[in-house]
């Protein structure tokens, strides 16, 4: 159980400074934007700073979710972490796409006629699946032990 704490951990570190990466270097992050908002190449350094704050924070809300999954692992039966977790990994989708309509806005400040397409997709659900599940499984250990310790 330590290497898969451990792995969620290192993995929760760098979804949170992947996005540092436009803070240090904007101009090569700029491309990574890109992939998602059109209108990245024509933003400033100031733009990409502040979108990759944005993405930064989104991707926080993704590692509170990973921290609080090893924090379940570590000590299964407080159940709290485990709702954390999946209440986190529930939200991401939702509060990611108010991110992009942030960044989006951002991004395209010097543009006139910007546009801006959002929505969930199926990767999204992902995520709201994964939390179901987290749920359920905690749900479904934390009755398991109260019948334990009932009888």
């Amino acid at each position: 159980m330590l290497l898969i704490r451990t792995i969620l951990y290192f993995s929760a570190s760098l979804i949170i400074l992947y996005p540092s990466w436009g803070l240090i270097d904007p101009a090569a992050f700029s491309n990574q934007l890109t992939e998602t908002f059109a209108n990245a190449k024509q933003a400033s350094d100031t733009q990409i700073r502040q979108a990759s704050l944005v993405f930064m924070l989104l991707n926080l809300l993704l590692s509170i979710s990973l921290v609080f999954i090893a924090k379940f692992i570590s000590n299964p039966s407080t159940y709290v972490f485990a709702k954390i977790a999946a209440v986190s990994l529930v939200a991401y989708p939702f509060v990611s796409i108010v991110g992009d309509i942030a960044m989006g806005f951002i991004l395209s400040q010097q543009t006139q006629d910007a546009t801006l397409t959002t929505g969930l997709s199926h990767r999204d659900f992902i995520y709201i699946v994964l939390g179901l599940a987290i749920s359920g499984i905690s749900k479904s250990q934390h009755e398991h032990n109260q019948k334990i310790t009932n009888n």
